[in-house]
């Protein structure tokens, strides 16, 4: 490294020197300018205070002459005995300054100067004689003022007139003198001032000469260095001529400014398409195949490969260009899409990176192979992935599952072909559909399925933000309609492979059945129902809870298989609130001195032959009406006097309405306000009733009460509950 330091310095030296010269050079001319400068300027202050001098000796005269001719008129008197007091008084404080240096006020008389004393022979020759001459004249000036003034105003005492007879006397006697002496100094000083610029143009245009020379000697350094470059550039092209003729890839040479060589292989026409390459900008020709932004990537990439403290071997995978997608132009103004792959490899010459050579392949072949093989090991992947979660599943819960997903999805189609004349039935198509999704996105959780329940979940999403979307309209659905479509695909490739596996042939139609029918309920029952458990506590572990669930009756009622179905979304939605809603943390729970692993209860019991009822409580901290309450303060949609006045039956009533919920974000299991709803919905279908019961920091608790609907062969009752409702107690 230090090696190739003191060769490259070595190589640039007459123009660094150079450089440094030039540098030198101007601020020396430079600071001199400011030095002579500032010299002149203040020559030329002394210049003018000079001026101001010659012009205060002759205004004194002249005032003192006014004054001999106004010793009868007291006012012009005494104006012109205010100007001679001025202009003594400036005269002399300005000779003091010519004399010694110091401050002075400037040539307006307000401002104050710094004045350098006179150095130079005729300017103190000047100053000597003229205070020579102003020491007898200020004498009679001062005893002229100092005899008027206490009688300014007044007729003048012959003292007063025999001083300012002798200060006139004065004034014709040294007058002219002093104002020889004056002009002497002004004219020193501007001898002074004259020499002092002519010395500056002297150094400038010394320092001038001096800078075109410099320059003129590092332009000629430069064009050495470029004459040899060229020369180094004509010996690499002969070297690669009879390569780049022979070789199957595009192969180039590109300088550390980015600019292709002169050279090239025959094949890089082919690779790149017809163009003309020489002299152009690599850069250029990237841009014109890939976005700007990965052009200006592959720029700083080769930027690195021409700097000699990075190695090239580490910076090797970081090749933007390893393989790229690019357009090419053609001649009938379309586009050709390549894969291509750029290498890049560092080209020395005499130890040091001249250029960087570039090989171009045309890979589109190799990749669409690639990418044919990814795709199929992803189908596979996909398909060993699908089996091995259905391996998992119940096949009698796998095949109802199924079975009502089509259902499901039929129900939404039927929702989005159905015509909606204004802009909130074009709304409530998103609640409706919302509602079936978050079934689904149920049954499927509690199954175990994370496809289709992450699928229903996004979903979700969609519907939320057509929900809120103000001016919606029946063209927000599309991207809905392809989110169901694709869902409807991989349902059907799940029915597929479940048909294809030999085990779901023991719960086909053609299956041995049990000769008694009881036990045959009972077994298909626990099946269906046992599945509950998992899901309670996947949902319980995802939330940081610890849950036991204790189910009971589940299996002790035979229902229509919709009855059926309707049922097990209701204990799904209501075991989901339980735990993300009801059960505490483990730690809340030891806080609240209670075991650290809640408890839910689910029971299902028959009442009458027509009516059965659905019991859930969970032992968590019961219904939070402060958060309710703050929730629906939050929606904007009461005031805050009106919310303040309701019971806890009318806030428990908000539980149950679409879009209303007191989770602090969305998950999988909580926050869209959907789950109560489709409750209640379930139960006004069904005819039924709900009670609710609870107590802060206790319990909460589910009753709902609904028709027993059996299968189509044992109908014999209706059922006897007449309308829905819901009933609160609360013993907080």
């Amino acid at each position: 490294m230090s090696t190739s330091f003191q060769f490259n310095y070595g190589k640039y030296r007459g123009i660094l020197i150079s450089v440094a010269l030039f540098l030198l050079l101007d601020a020396s001319v430079l600071l001199l300018n400011f030095y002579v400068s500032f010299e002149i300027a203040d020559d030329a202050v002394g210049v003018n205070l000079a001026g101001r001098q010659r012009m205060l000796s002759q205004r004194m005269a002249k005032t003192l002459f006014v004054l001999d001719s106004s010793r009868g008129d007291p006012a012009a008197f005494q104006t012109a005995y205010e100007e001679l007091l001025f202009s003594k008084t400036l005269f002399d404080e300005t000779l003091q300054a010519f004399v010694q240096g110091g401050s002075v006020r400037g040539g307006a008389g307000k401002e104050t100067v710094i004045l350098e004393a006179v150095t130079n022979r005729a300017g103190r020759d000047a100053l000597h004689n003229t205070a020579q001459l102003w020491r007898p004249y200020k004498s009679a000036v001062d005893d002229f003022v100092a005899s008027a003034a206490p009688s300014l105003g007044q007729p003048l005492t012959a003292d007063t007139e025999n001083a300012l007879s002798a200060a006139v006397a004065m004034a014709r006697l040294h007058n002219l003198s002093i104002l020889a002496s004056m002009n002497d100094l002004t004219l020193s000083l501007e001898q002074v001032a004259a020499s002092k610029a002519k010395r500056l143009r002297l150094i400038q245009t010394i320092g001038i000469s001096l800078a075109v020379m410099n320059f003129l000697f590092i332009l000629l350094h430069f064009v050495r260095q470029l004459r040899d470059s060229d020369a180094v550039i004509e010996k690499a092209r002969r070297e690669t001529m009879e390569i780049l003729e022979t070789v199957n890839e595009g192969l180039f040479l590109i300088d550390n400014k980015l600019m292709i060589g002169e050279q090239h292989s025959a094949k890089l026409a082919e690779v790149l398409g017809n163009q003309t390459f020489a002299g152009k900008s690599f850069l250029t020709l990237l841009e014109n195949m890939i976005s700007e932004k990965d052009a200006e990537t592959a720029r700083g990439f080769i930027e690195l490969l021409f700097d000699p403290k990075i190695k090239e071997k580490l910076i090797g995978d970081l090749n933007p260009l390893s393989l790229v997608e690019v357009n090419i132009a053609q001649v009938n103004g379309g586009f050709l899409t390549k894969h291509l792959q750029f290498s890049f490899a560092r080209a020395y010459q005499e130890r040091e990176i001249s250029h960087v050579l570039v090989t171009v392949q045309d890979v589109s072949e190799r990749v669409k192979l690639a990418r044919e093989l990814s795709e199929s090991r992803k189908h596979n992947e996909s398909q060993l992935e699908m089996i091995t979660g259905l391996l998992h599943t119940h096949p009698e819960l796998l095949k109802e599952f199924i079975d009502n997903s089509f259902q499901c999805f039929n129900r939404i189609n039927g929702i989005l072909r159905q015509p909606a004349k204004t802009a909130q039935a074009v709304r409530d198509k998103a609640v409706t559909i919302f509602r079936e999704i978050h079934n689904f996105k149920g049954e499927a959780a509690s199954l175990k399925l994370a496809f289709f329940e992450n699928a229903a979940h996004s979903m979700e999403d969609t519907l939320a933000q057509l929900r809120s979307k103000p001016d919606i309209s029946g063209n927000d659905y599309l991207g809905l309609a392809v989110q169901l479509e694709n869902l409807i695909s991989y349902t059907q490739q799940v029915q597929q492979l479940t048909e294809k596996l030999g085990q779901f042939s023991l719960v086909s139609n053609k299956a041995p059945r049990p000769a008694s029918t009881q036990n045959i309920t009972g077994s298909r029952r626990n099946d269906g129902w046992d599945h509950l458990n998992d899901f309670v506590q996947n949902m319980a572990l995802r939330n940081g809870k610890q849950v036991r669930l204790v189910a009971s009756g589940l299996s002790e009622i035979n229902l229509a298989p919709e009855c059926e179905q309707q049922l097990k979304e209701i204990c799904i939605q209501l075991l989901r609130n339980a735990v993300v809603h009801g059960i505490e943390t483990p730690h809340e729970r030891e806080l609240s001195e209670k075991p650290m692993v809640g408890r839910i209860d689910l029971r299902l019991a028959k009442l009458s032959d027509a009516e059965m009822e659905l019991t859930i409580s969970d032992d968590g901290k019961g219904l939070d009406y402060v958060a309710i309450r703050e929730k629906a303060l939050a929606t904007g949609k009461w005031s805050e006097q009106e919310i303040e006045s309701w019971s806890n039956k009318q806030l428990l009533g908000l539980i149950f309405q679409a879009g209303f919920s007191t989770a602090a974000e969305v998950t999988k299991d909580a926050g869209r306000g959907i789950g109560m709803e489709a409750v209640m919905q379930h139960v006004i279908s069904q005819r039924g009733k709900i009670n609710v019961a609870s107590r802060a920091g206790e319990f909460c608790r589910f009753i709902i009460s609904l028709p027993i609907i059996p299968p189509v062969n044992e109908q014999t009752l209706s059922p006897v509950s007449q309308g829905s409702a819901y009933a609160v107690t609360d013993d907080c």
